[in-house]
């Protein structure tokens, strides 16, 4: 009997190293900006050009971090320090205060956890995105459907 989760970990590992990569098999632009909506409370985490998460370090520290909302594009700003390799505590709604972070979701590139919000490109249907919460890695997964929609041609997101 094969094992599920090692099957779709392979996928995702073959994904990573592919030339085939999803952004080359969809029709997105690495720059492609993405409103961000917290799954819980359903409010917009976009202000202007940034998407504004609560955040909270190893150390217990609490700040916002602005990040970018651009596909593939990792700017990132806090008031607080964030080492680029560390791996954040907690990650929060800025307007809930509801974690994003999704229990038993660790990341198959370097075993962090992971946090889960909304996007869209359009005023359709919101995607769940799920990425690693360490400030350089670029490791993210979706739903088998949601991937779909992203990489079809005709899709209403792009």
């Amino acid at each position: 009997m094969k094992d599920k989760d090692s099957d779709a970990k392979n996928r995702m590992k073959d994904e990573i190293r592919s030339e085939n990569s999803l952004m080359k098999r969809s029709h997105i632009n690495k720059d492609t900006y993405l409103s961000c909506w917290c799954p819980h409370c359903g409010k917009a985490l976009n202000e202007g050009n940034k998407a504004v998460f609560k955040i909270t370090s190893k150390s217990g520290e609490v700040g916002i971090s602005r990040m970018s909302p651009y596909l593939n594009v990792l700017d990132r700003e806090t008031a607080m320090q964030v080492e680029d390799h560390e791996e954040l505590a907690n990650v929060q709604c800025p307007h809930c205060d509801t974690s994003f972070i999704v229990p038993g979701e660790i990341c198959i590139q370097d075993n962090c956890k992971m946090m889960a919000f909304n996007v869209s490109v359009s005023d359709s249907k919101k995607l769940n995105l799920v990425v690693c919460v360490r400030r350089t890695c670029r490791w993210y997964k979706m739903s088998d459907e949601d991937n779909e929609r992203l990489i079809l041609r005709d899709s209403h997101e792009w």
